[in-house]
């Protein structure tokens, strides 16, 4: 890959509108290396970026700008929803949806802010990472990240479990007792200030609706449906729609409550109707759905959804809710749940294509700020940068990262060559320019 020879004009003049961020030209200047460096580096690490770069920037400054430079990463971030907003507000989609989800950010050392061990569900092994909730805006031509909370485990089972064990008996010294109460004090104090994921997906609706994301519903994984944090999405008078366990109770005609797939396997083949619905990319899709408003075990009346993708009702249906009991068309709440499958993309992009599993920051400021960095640079590549397409080369309905970021390394390739020919005409000879090219990566201090 080819070193940065220069900031591409696009990513500049896109920077530019972050500049009332920063108070230093120069926190400017290494905010537009670190963006650069994101998109373009196949080392996304700090050490990585600086390597690429064939300006003077040295390791320790771009360091510095990571980690205690004076500048506020949830200025960026709010600044940063501002201009999406701007821009979704003339997006001519149809649906848009909001998703709201969590994944898992791999890591091998445990000294890193927010890192503990989790279970990997997709590789079937306790990993290393950082746990991250993520709302996103999904559209028919748009995916972009929106806003992202970090989630620490609290522990408090084990802190409970360890405070029923220890527990003194009744006769024993005052002094035993002092003791345990103190601990007791410090696990409700915890209990108190411990966020769950569930707290902070409701974090980000209110973020959301601060900012004035345009949507037309909320979209959750089934790992998010909690009463408390649907309650705080219709505060704001907001559908939504999310996946049901088949295990959760809901109430069968009899009157009885039993499970979602009681409930299914309680239906006839003909109460199964057709329903085609569209993926982001324009494909339609048959699915055989039945669809009614029933009451949830200790919750209230919504429209429940079954949904099969054969006319046999074979295998296993998928279950969705919505506070929407006038959405008697079950195309309208299957539809916006089609949209969230390109989340899993917006995550993969985010961890191959712009590093967010590279943050190798141990500080909880640095961490933050790198991950709000490449949601930044995720944000150009998906709003701001449009692709010259060779002409006759047929144009792609919808553009990936992936495209994009290739299009950028043609622009880097493009102010590369116009160095050399600038270099050439300075009369340099081949021994200073490789030394230029080369200096950096052959510092040890960077590797």
């Amino acid at each position: 890959m080819l070193p940065i020879s220069d900031i591409p004009v696009c990513l500049r003049e896109f920077a530019a509108q972050f500049r009332k961020v920063f108070k230093h030209p120069a926190q400017q200047k290494h905010f537009e290396e670190i963006l650069a460096g994101l998109i373009l580096a196949e080392n996304r690490t700090v050490a990585g970026i600086q390597q690429k770069l064939m300006s003077d920037t040295d390791y320790d400054s771009l360091q510095h700008f990571m980690t205690d430079s004076p500048w506020s990463h949830d200025e960026l971030r709010e600044q940063r929803l501002e201009l999406v907003t701007k821009s979704l507000s003339k997006e001519l989609a149809s649906l848009r949806v909001i998703a709201i989800d969590s994944t898992l950010i791999h890591h091998t050392g445990a000294d890193i802010h927010g890192v503990y061990w989790y279970w990997d569900y997709v590789n079937h092994h306790f990993c290393l990472g950082q746990k991250i909730v993520v709302s996103s805006f999904v559209a028919s031509t748009t995916v972009v990240p929106l806003g992202m909370e970090l989630y620490h485990r609290g522990f408090l089972p084990e802190q409970k479990l360890y405070l029923e064990t220890t527990k003194p008996a009744p006769d024993a010294p005052p002094e035993i007792w002092d003791e345990y109460n103190e601990l007791v004090k410090e696990y409700e104090k915890n209990c108190k200030g411990h966020k769950t994921q569930l707290d902070l997906a409701g974090d980000l609706v209110d973020e959301c609706e601060r900012n004035n994301i345009p949507k037309d519903v909320y979209v959750l994984d089934g790992g998010f449906l909690d009463i408390a944090l649907m309650d705080r999405i219709e505060d704001y008078r907001q559908a939504w729609v999310c996946r049901l366990a088949k295990n959760r109770s809901v109430q069968l005609p009899s009157g009885k409550f039993d499970s979602a797939e009681a409930f299914a396997l309680s239906l006839q083949k003909e109460d199964f109707k057709p329903v085609e619905v569209e993926t982001r990319l324009g494909v339609k899709r048959t699915y055989w759905v039945f669809a009614k408003n029933v009451k949830v075990k200790f919750w209230k009346k919504l429209r429940l959804v079954i949904s099969y993708d054969n006319p046999e009702l074979e295998g296993e249906p998928k279950y969705f809710l919505s506070n929407k009991l006038n959405w008697v068309q079950a195309q309208k709440i299957l539809q916006p749940y089609m949209l969230r499958d390109p989340i899993e993309h917006l995550f993969r992009d985010e961890k191959q294509e712009l590093g967010l599993e590279k943050c190798q920051q141990r500080k909880k400021q640095a961490v933050l700020r790198f991950w709000e960095l490449s949601f930044i640079a995720h944000t150009f590549l998906e709003m701001w940068v449009k692709v010259d397409y060779p002409e006759g080369m047929p144009v792609p309905r919808s553009e990936t990262i992936g495209q994009k970021t290739r299009f950028m390394e043609m622009k880097n390739l493009q102010s590369f060559i116009a160095r050399i020919k600038d270099l050439v005409l300075d009369e340099k000879d081949t021994e200073e320019l490789l030394t230029l090219v080369t200096r950096k990566r052959l510092n040890g201090l960077a590797c």
